[in-house]
């Protein structure tokens, strides 16, 4: 009972402590030819944060200028799990985003166009409002019900429905910012070298690719789920997962010499290229070097779940 009281004053403090800013943006959508990135503009991290989770559900002026979620099922579908929990993993990989550009590149606000790759229900790009113009903000994916989640949630970005392989109908050299959040980490290595190659195609000279990959210890836990014998009562995700990997030793050999790790989880159809990808940093050393500028990896779970890749295309 304390622990909810002290949770609802602390919640209560947040909602007043942003009451200035939340006025503010209100005003700023009301003036004509105006966007999120002019009504969020100069708002810190974990307000912007509030104003997409508990403020947009306290406050109907605040749901009004910042996207909507999808239903519950829908995020569970692309996510695992929903609600803040799943925002705020987006929110962190935004985050990682957004300062690696601006690290090896510069302002954010100053980038030709950002594209998620793979967005499912828009869960990263939403985030960008505050900082890109909306129309320069682009969402692809190859599945019909993500697309359709995405342009009834987030009115202002531009959101398209692709084929699972390349080519895509983007124009060439439109990007300053291209990033991934868990699609390499599912991908075969000749599906993956497809898309470098497209992304090498769509990104302006110095602009900057961003990727996650499964990491080491990921081989590991595979193992760890097919040991565990409840696994039958968890996410079906995780049973998935659980397939994969199954020689631990063979490929945790491979990964240490730098080879590309991936196993098909046996799906049919449209999804039949989906599997477990783990990409070494040896790899991206000596592979990606072929046609972009490695910048960075990064192997901190306090920073993401995930390993971190991050290259420019050379000018």
């Amino acid at each position: 009972m304390l622990h909810r009281l002290c949770h609802i004053t602390s919640g209560a403090l947040r909602a007043a402590r942003n009451e200035p800013v939340v006025r503010r943006a209100i005003t700023r959508s009301e003036k004509p030819d105006t966007s999120p990135k002019d009504w969020f503009c100069g708002i810190d991290d974990e307000t912007w944060f509030w104003m997409n989770t508990t403020g947009r559900r306290r406050r109907k002026a605040i749901a009004r200028l910042v996207p909507r979620m999808p239903e519950v099922a829908v995020q569970e579908t692309y996510t695992g799990w929903s609600g803040d929990s799943t925002l705020r993993e987006g929110f962190d990989a935004y985050r990682i985003f957004r300062k690696s550009y601006e690290t090896h590149v510069g302002p954010i606000g100053s980038c030709r166009s950002v594209l998620d790759f793979g967005c499912g229900w828009g869960r990263i790009i939403r985030f960008f409002l505050r900082d890109v113009e909306p129309k320069k903000l682009f969402g692809v994916d190859h599945s019909e019900e993500a697309i359709r989640a995405c342009q009834e949630t987030n009115k202002w970005s531009q959101f398209t429905l692709i084929e699972p392989s390349p080519p895509t109908p983007l124009a060439p050299e439109s990007f300053g910012l291209i990033y991934l959040y868990s699609v390499f980490s599912h991908l075969p290595e000749e599906m993956h070298w497809a898309l470098l190659k497209e992304f090498h195609r769509l990104l302006a000279p110095g602009g900057m690719l961003i990727a996650t990959t499964r990491p080491r210890d990921f081989i590991y836990f595979c193992k760890t789920l097919r040991d565990d014998p409840r696994l039958n009562e968890k996410p079906d995700w995780l049973k998935v997962s659980a397939r994969t990997f199954t020689d631990v030793d063979a490929t945790i050999s491979a990964y240490d010499n730098g080879q590309f790790c991936y196993e098909s989880v046996g799906a049919e159809g449209r999804w039949s290229f989906w599997g477990e990808a783990c990409i070494p940093r040896g790899y991206v050393e000596r592979r990606w070097r072929e046609i972009f500028d490695v910048c960075d990896y990064i192997e901190d779970r306090e920073v993401c779940p995930q390993n971190v890749i991050v290259a420019r295309k050379p000018t």
